[in-house]
């Protein structure tokens, strides 16, 4: 389901794989519809960018909860039998939205907003790229777990200093990471056409 990919090749990925399968079961015996849940991933990742300034702790717990359902929204749609096109397009269109508004927390919690621009940019490239060049099983360091961490240590970063410049080395890591994501795909042999399936994750 993952083109290929040993999740036992991959630190933690066979573990969060676990947790969202196991997440996965218990929302589609509940019958909740997967779309609920991507749909679900986008408000909480829209409630961290309202809450970043005023409330940090609130929007890191709100990002958590953003990416836990990108992963739940797949796994129910797997486990449940409902894996369809438009899942898997709506799920790539959640993903880019929540990207996003994980930038603008960033920009929320202090970081410029030419800087924020560019993290978002890295990260819609490198999804990009890795659709054009059809290498979905290449695994870079710009992916949505490092993003992820870059937006909670952006909001976590309020407990222990008011200051602007945690956001800003956050949003500079990021922006990092997605240079070297571009140059990883890069060097990346060119793949065959995908059939049935959208670039970069196995349809849903």
């Amino acid at each position: 389901m993952h083109h290929g990919i040993d999740p036992g090749r991959v630190p933690l990925l066979g573990r969060w794989l676990r947790g969202m399968w196991v997440g996965g079961r218990l929302l589609s015996r509940a019958g909740v519809p997967p779309t609920a849940v991507t749909g679900a991933g986008v408000g909480l990742a829209g409630a961290a960018v309202a809450l970043a300034a005023r409330h940090p702790v609130a929007a890191g717990a709100a990002v958590l909860g953003a990416a836990l359902c990108d992963g739940l929204d797949g796994a129910t749609a797997i486990v449940g039998g409902r894996a369809t096109r438009s899942g898997a397009v709506a799920d790539a269109v959640a993903d880019r939205l929540s990207d996003g508004a994980f930038a603008l927390v960033l920009w929320r919690r202090g970081a410029p907003g030419w800087s924020a621009a560019t993290a978002v940019g890295a990260a819609w490239g490198v999804d990009t790229l890795r659709r054009i060049r059809r290498v979905p099983a290449r695994i870079t360091v710009a992916e949505r777990p490092t993003f992820t961490i870059c937006a909670l240590l952006a909001c976590g970063s309020a407990l222990v200093s008011p200051n602007r410049w945690p956001a800003r080395l956050c949003a500079a890591v990021w922006t990092g990471a997605g240079a070297v994501g571009v140059l990883q795909l890069l060097r990346t042999p060119p793949g065959p056409a995908i059939r049935g399936e959208r670039a970069g994750r196995p349809a849903r």
